[in-house]
Formats: C-alpha cells, structure tokens, sequence
C-alpha cells in the first residue's frame, strides 16, 4: 500500500512539472510569435513609409528670361536634400515639360500615363519634368499629393515667374493646364494644351528621339 501511495505521488509530481515546462514554453513560442508579427509589421510600415517617400520632388529657385522665342528660359532647382539641378543641364536630351496643378482633374488622369512613359523611354536620350504650377488655396500641397500618388519623373513646385517666362518666350498666355511642351535642343517643337493618350504621347515623342 506504501509502495502504491509512492508511486501514485511520483507520477502525480512528474505530470505537474511536465505541465509546467510546457506552459512555460508554450509563453515563450507566443512571445516569439509576438515578436515576430511586431517586427514584420514594423517592416511592412518602414517598406510603405520608404515607397510613399521615393519621388523626385524638387522646389524652383530662380528663372532666367529668354529673348529668343520658343526656346525654354533655364530653370533652376533644389531638392529636399540640398540638390541642386537646372534645365541648361538637361537639355541635351528630349524633354517633356509637363505644367499641372494638384487640383486639376485631367492632370491627374494623365500622370500615370507620364510615369509610365518616363519608365519605357529611360534608355533614351530622353526626360520627362513636372511642373507644378498654379496653387490654389485649400488644396493639397504637391509634396503630400506625391506621397499619395508617386510617378517615376521628376517633379519641380514651381512658381508664377516660370508661367510667365514660358508665355512670354511662346508669345502665348498659359491659362489652362495640363499644357505640355516637347523640347528638342532646348527648343520648344510641340505644344500640347490639355490631356491626351499614352499613345497619342509617345507618338509625338517618338518623332524627335
């Protein structure tokens, strides 16, 4: 009868300690799997915070005047971090110089038509430049309109004095927007007032690459 009490208490303690360590392990799996979970959403936010901030946005510094016409006045411009660029740099290529607003309709239609040209013609000597132009009060700034809708070509915040410069070397008042001009040679050799196709685009583009 002892013997029997003693096993009866033997098996009773090792089923209790079992139980233990597998509870005990059972909160550190969950901890684990916790942690886990923690570290993967904080990536999946560091991925999009980092997706939502990989634009080009560029803020216009000065604008010099033109006599000739139809040639683009040189622009120059600063980044968020500190670099610089200007269009006397860049005209060497195709450039596609895009004016719109962040609260234009047909604007936005068209971006990711822009961007997607922008991508399919980077093996060209080719460029593509937004022009932000034309703020209103009330409406997004372009940095958060670009965090919500990024594109694949750099976007300058520019100002009245590159509106006018533009009218003023066409000899023609740019009041409406989306008004796009294709440059060749630093040479305005297409003006497009209002949205169009991809295709109608590259049509045009293509002519001059």
């Amino acid at each position: 009868m002892y013997l029997k009490s003693l096993f009866v208490l033997f098996i009773s303690i090792f089923l209790i300690s079992c139980g233990s360590e597998t509870k005990e392990l059972s909160k550190d799996e969950n901890k684990g799997e916790t942690n886990t979970t923690k570290q993967v959403s904080e990536n999946e936010t560091k991925e999009k915070e980092s997706s939502n901030s990989d634009f080009k946005l560029a803020k216009i510094e000065k604008v010099e005047t033109v006599s000739e016409k139809n040639v683009v006045p040189n622009f120059t411009w600063v980044s968020a971090a500190g670099g610089t660029g200007s269009f006397e740099e860049v005209k060497d290529n195709v450039v596609f110089l895009n004016l719109w607003a962040t609260w234009c309709g047909p604007c936005i239609k068209e971006m990711p038509d822009l961007s997607a040209i922008s991508t399919e013609l980077s093996d060209k000597k080719f460029m593509m430049i937004g022009l932000n132009v034309f703020h209103q009060p009330g409406t997004k700034d372009v940095e958060t309109f670009l965090k919500e809708l990024p594109v694949s070509y750099l976007v300058v915040d520019g100002n009245e004095e590159i509106v006018q410069a533009l009218s003023k070397s066409t000899g023609t008042e740019i009041d409406a927007v989306p008004t796009s001009y294709i440059v060749k040679d630093g040479k305005i050799v297409e003006t497009i007032v209002g949205s169009r196709s991809k295709a109608e685009f590259l049509k045009m583009i293509n002519k001059y690459l």
